[in-house]
């Protein structure tokens, strides 16, 4: 069977203009995968002290922001935030859906300064590989399992699948999801086939 080919056209990221956010909601502040980590506790946005900050501790920022997994938990190599010190001493299991979930002190008790400011690099476990096509959010899809990047195949591929991919890179929306089998064809492993996803999925695995 050949490596089959399936290829993503994404609308470009729409910026979210709400003003609105709920407990226990995180944020990233400074770049779209990496910065400094924002907690929403009591009506305001505040920081994470670094004080036992670990890669279980960002795997659970990285994944309520839509991450497949959190590459490196880091501090000071950030701009310092202002206000609240939420959160400290967490000690994730990586599997809770937020931050305030995990064991640590309670929010509003710590000793740091914001010097101290939590961080998290993030990464996915889908891309888009540009392979020679013009658009910039157009590409083979790939997902990463087991170590390795590798295809999906199309039996089944529609629009649905593609929604599922395009929201998984951060993105609003799908425009089109179809193959091809031209010269940008991909190598290694296919990892998925058969996908019936119904569009609301958070994960295409």
């Amino acid at each position: 069977m050949d490596s089959l080919v399936v290829v993503c056209l994404m609308l470009i990221l729409s910026a979210d203009v709400s003003n609105s956010a709920s407990p226990g909601e995180a944020r990233i502040v400074g770049g779209k995968t990496e910065g400094r980590v924002e907690v929403y506790h009591n009506g305001e946005w505040g920081t994470v002290c670094d004080d036992s900050w670990s890669l279980e501790d960002a795997m659970v920022v990285c994944r309520q922001m839509g991450f497949g997994r959190a590459l490196k938990a880091s501090a000071h190599s950030w701009a310092h935030g202002t206000g609240e010190i939420w959160l400290d001493e967490l000690r994730c299991t990586g599997h809770e859906s937020n931050l305030f979930q995990c064991p640590g002190n309670s929010p509003g008790t710590h000793d740091c300064s914001h010097s101290e400011d939590a961080a998290v690099t993030c990464g996915s476990d889908v891309r888009i590989v540009n392979a020679g096509i013009s658009h910039p959010h157009m590409g083979r899809v790939e997902v990463y399992l087991s170590g390795q990047w590798g295809t999906v195949c199309d039996d089944g591929w529609d629009i649905s699948d593609g929604l599922v991919i395009c929201r998984q890179l951060g993105f609003s929306s799908v425009r089109r999801a179809f193959t091809t089998r031209g010269p940008e064809k991909g190598t290694g492993r296919i990892w998925l086939d058969q996908l019936a996803c119904n569009g609301n999925e958070s994960d295409i695995v």
